[in-house]
C-alpha cells in the first residue's frame, strides 16, 4: 500500500461531494475514484474532482488499486454495499446513520468482525476538540444522567419520509452519538415521543422528538430534537455523583468536581473550571481512518465503530416504535 491509502467515493450526492473534498485536504489519504448508480451524476462528480467514475459498487471493491471506501448512498442503502465490502475485506468508513435496521446492522457487525476489516462510521463530531474534552470530564464525575439536544431549522426534501431515521432523526444521530460516547455503555430500553407531519402532513416525518434511553450501567440519556428550533441554543448537560459539566455551545465548556457532600448539603472538596477552545474538526477524521487502515487497526476509537453507530441506530429505531406503540422498548445489541 502506498504511503497515502487511496479512496474511492461511493454516492455522489449530498454528503459523498463532502468527502471528497475533505479528502482532497488529507495527507495520509486521497480520492482515487467515485462512484453512482446515476450516470450523470457519477460524471459530474468525477469531472469537479479529476478523476474517473464507475457505475457499480461491486466494481469498485474488486479493484486492488483501491485500498478503502467511502460509502455515502442512501442510509437505505448503505447495508449493501457494507455488505460487499465486509465480505471482501475492504476497508470502509460508512455515512450515519450506520444502516436501516437493528438486523442488518448486526449482520454487518458480524462480517465486518470475522473477516477483521477496518470499518468506521462517519460521526466527525467526535474528533473535534470540544467533543474529546466533553469525553474526558464525563470521565471524572461518576456520569449518571445526560442530556442533550439540537434544534434545527427547516430540511431538505430528501429527508421527508416516514421511517425511523427520518426527519430530526437524521440530524440528530450525531448529537446521540456524542451523547452514548460520552455515558461509555450500551443503551438497554428506549422511551419516547414524537410529532411527525406537523410542517408536512403528505411527508409524515418526525419533525420533534423527546428521547430517554436506558443504559445498561444505570445511567441515562436524554435526548431532546426539532426542526423548529430556529436561533434556539442547543444544550449539553451531564450530571454525575461527583460533579456536572454543561454547555451551551461548543467553543465553551464549564463544569465543577467535587467528592460528594456532607450532611449540611456543602459539596466535599468543591473545583470550579472552564474550558474554551474550538470546534473545528477539518480532516481529522480521515486522517485517522486512513492511519488504522494503514496500520490494519480494527479498533478505531475515537472514532465510531460500527458496534457503536448500531447502538445510535438501535435508539433511533427503540425511539419510532416507543412513539407509535406507546410503550418502552428494549434493545439487545
Amino acid at each position: 500500500m502506498a504511503n497515502k491509502i487511496r479512496v474511492a467515493v461511493i454516492g455522489t450526492g449530498q454528503r459523498g461531494p463532502a468527502h471528497a473534498r475533505e479528502l482532497l485536504g488529507c495527507d495520509e489519504a486521497e480520492l482515487a475514484l467515485v462512484c453512482d448508480i446515476d450516470e450523470a451524476r457519477a460524471k459530474q462528480a468525477a469531472e469537479n474532482f479529476n478523476v474517473k467514475y464507475v457505475l457499480d459498487h461491486r466494481e469498485v471493491i474488486a479493484r486492488e488499486d483501491i485500498d478503502a471506501l467511502a460509502i455515502a448512498t442512501h442510509t437505505r442503502h448503505h447495508a449493501g454495499v457494507m455488505r460487499d465490502a465486509a465480505t471482501a475485506g475492504k476497508p470502509f468508513l460508512v455515512e450515519k446513520p450506520y444502516c436501516e435496521s437493528i438486523e442488518s446492522g448486526k449482520e454487518i457487525c458480524e462480517i465486518a468482525e470475522r473477516q477483521g476489516v477496518v470499518a468506521m462510521v462517519g460521526y466527525q463530531s467526535r474528533f473535534t476538540t470540544f467533543a474529546q474534552e466533553m469525553k474526558a470530564l464525563a470521565e471524572q464525575i461518576d456520569l449518571v444522567q445526560t442530556n442533550v439536544s439540537l434544534q434545527r431549522g427547516f430540511f431538505n426534501p430528501q429527508y421527508f419520509f416516514p421511517e425511523h431515521y427520518s426527519g430530526i432523526l437524521d440530524a440528530l444521530s450525531h448529537t446521540m452519538d456524542l451523547a452514548l460516547w460520552w455515558t461509555g455503555t450500551l443503551p438497554v430500553e428506549v422511551m419516547a415521543h414524537e410529532r411527525c407531519g406537523l410542517f408536512k402532513p403528505d411527508k409524515g416525518a418526525v419533525e420533534f422528538v423527546n428521547i430517554t434511553a436506558l443504559c445498561e450501567g444505570g445511567q441515562i440519556v436524554c435526548m431532546t430534537g426539532s426542526m423548529a428550533g430556529l436561533q434556539m441554543q442547543n444544550i449539553f448537560q451531564m450530571a454525575g455523583l461527583r460533579g456536572n459539566i454543561s454547555a451551551i455551545d461548543r467553543n465553551r465548556i464549564r463544569y465543577v468536581t467535587h467528592r460528594g457532600f456532607n450532611e449540611d448539603k456543602t459539596p466535599i472538596d468543591l473545583k470550579t473550571g472552564e474550558w474554551t477552545g474550538s470546534s473545528n474538526q477539518g480532516t481529522d477524521m480521515w486522517t485517522h481512518f486512513a492511519r488504522c487502515v494503514q496500520e490494519g487497526r480494527t479498533d478505531v476509537s475515537p472514532g465510531a465503530s460500527l458496534r457503536e453507530g448500531l447502538a445510535q441506530v438501535a435508539v433511533s429505531e427503540g425511539a419510532y416504535r416507543s412513539s407509535n406503540e406507546g410503550k418502552a422498548i428494549a434493545i439487545a445489541l
